[in-house]
């Protein structure tokens, strides 16, 4: 179950991955998404225009920073009208499917995977791929990864991806084929106002991190945008040994390979609690309810100051004395309410009083504004809650001070912690709402933004991205004529809500 991040600062972020049913399990058109509408929430985003349009197609450079000469990568995610995309090997075309008529259908590894140049080539591997929404470059070290693929029963295969699920490679999952491989990945969305990426931390941590870079199109090496991952190794060591302070459960989140015992990666604490409960196993219970207790306790005497950023403006909560909800009004009277969370619901951001009431498919402008302003608010309480702020600000998220972050209460989200502790600059994505800040110029997420981008770097295995490098292979032409498959699609400035069915479970998320 991997949350997609692919929007900017102060969006609805939930468990939105490409689908990875259990074997066996019937796909059905519910299973795939259903587009709902729903405006911009965050209105200090700069980066989306509406009068800029992005090239049909973006070079990738992929770089290899790690220490080996086997590594691979592969490019997942959805066209904008909502098909399945996977980049073929050659990094040009997009992968033809064959009939698929039986769930877990092997994808043949060597048809979509990307090997990488040696470590410190001046020539990375470059690699052209159309706009996407939710997606994925994933990479691996000394193996191949496997993905597979599901029919989607009632929806007619047309060798584009119209019919099909994708199954991914699964941190939660023990018996997934690829679960003691060393892999991980980085997220992206490419439409036609911008390029946004992030350096996910939000399910893992392994040994092989990922940097980013972007080149624009202006060429100005000032305009340059580089997000630089923890060390190779290093930063695994050092999240490990800190979470080993933190005590409790928290040590329970190290993985540990079964053959030779050594670690492999650090699930994070949503990832760790999605595994516990498949497992009907405890973890992480009534870590947050004393916590929880007490700023409900202080809500329930003064007023919660929530700064939507959005056209809802700034907006008063209270906590009911007869509902014990924490109760929110906006200046048009739409009302909202949250109930107190758990640690699995703060951790998630998406359960709970923080997951979507269901809507109907044809749901109203008021009923899509009320479900969008309620995205909103949970965003800022989710992210106050797992920095563990919300009892020192009342001013959420505009009375935030980074200093504080995570130190006011032992209670805390320390998986976060040490993330961003260990991460270059502070700069990492480790829950789902790590993106909520004051200002943009105080986002702790790492991220990048483009609206005009000309070369989207990677590079595998962390450290400083090859700006040179990757500038010299794209003026080269290495993978300027490739046509890919580009998408012909308008897309409106919103968000679009993706409804999907997982186990029989409904669960809402978001998607650009």
């Amino acid at each position: 179950m991997f949350p997609q991040r692919t929007q900017p600062p102060g969006y609805p972020y939930f468990n939105t991955g490409q689908l990875t049913a259990p074997i066996g399990a019937p796909i059905t058109p519910d299973t795939m998404p259903q587009p709902l509408t729903v405006s911009f929430q965050n209105s200090t985003l700069s980066s989306a225009k509406t009068n800029q349009t992005t090239p049909e197609t973006l070079t990738i450079s992929l770089e290899n920073n790690t220490p080996s000469s086997t590594v691979y990568a592969y490019i997942t995610g959805q066209t904008l009208d909502g098909g399945l995309f996977v980049l073929s090997a050659s990094g040009n075309a997009a992968y033809t499917y064959a009939s698929v008529n039986k769930t877990l259908t092997p994808i043949p590894p060597s048809d979509i995977a990307i090997p990488l140049n040696a470590p410190g080539s001046s020539s990375p591997r470059t690699v052209t791929i159309p706009r996407l929404a939710g997606a994925r470059i994933w990479y691996s070290v000394d193996s191949q990864l496997e993905f597979f693929l599901n029919p989607v029963d009632g929806v007619p295969q047309d060798g584009k991806g119209a019919g099909l699920a994708l199954v991914e490679p699964s941190v939660t999952n023990d018996k997934d084929v690829n679960y003691e491989k060393e892999w991980g990945f980085v997220e992206f969305t490419f439409n036609e106002f911008q390029l946004f990426a992030n350096v996910s931390m939000v399910d893992l941590v392994g040994k092989c991190p990922a940097s980013l870079g972007v080149i624009r199109t202006t060429g100005k090496a000032e305009d340059n945008q580089e997000v630089e991952g923890m060390g190779y190794q290093t930063g695994l060591n050092k999240v490990v040994d800190e979470l080993k302070q933190a005590g409790g459960d928290w040590e329970k989140l190290v993985v540990r390979r079964k053959s030779d015992g050594q670690v492999t990666r650090v699930m994070s604490p949503n990832s760790a609690v999605v595994m516990a409960e498949a497992r009907k196993e405890s973890l992480f219970s009534g870590y947050y309810d004393s916590y929880v207790k007490q700023v409900w306790e202080k809500y329930a005497k003064e007023d919660l100051m929530v700064d939507t950023q959005n056209k809802w403006g700034v907006v008063k909560g209270r906590v009911d004395p007869g509902t014990g909800l924490l109760t929110f009004r906006s200046n048009n009277s739409e009302t909202i309410t949250f109930d107190q969370p758990s640690a699995a619901d703060i951790f998630s951001c998406s359960t709970g009083p923080f997951a979507f009431p269901p809507l109907p498919v044809n749901a109203t402008e008021a009923e899509l504004d009320i479900q969008a302003f309620r995205g909103n608010v949970g965003a800022r309480l989710a992210a106050a809650l797992n920095r563990s702020t919300l009892l020192i600000n009342t001013n959420q998220p505009a009375g935030e001070e980074i200093s504080t972050f995570y130190k006011s209460n032992n209670t805390t989200n320390h998986y976060s912690r040490v993330v961003h502790q260990n991460s270059p600059k502070g700069k990492g994505y480790a829950f789902p709402y790590d993106d909520v800040s004051r200002t943009e110029k105080e986002n702790v997420a790492g991220t990048v933004a483009a609206g005009d981008p000309k070369v989207f770097i990677v590079a595998v295995g962390g450290g400083k991205v090859d700006f040179a490098a990757a500038g010299r292979m794209a003026s080269a032409g290495s993978a300027a004529n490739a046509t890919g498959s580009a998408v012909n699609a308008t897309v409106p400035v919103v968000r679009t809500r993706w409804r999907r069915v997982r186990a029989g479970v409904d669960a809402a998320g978001w998607r650009l």
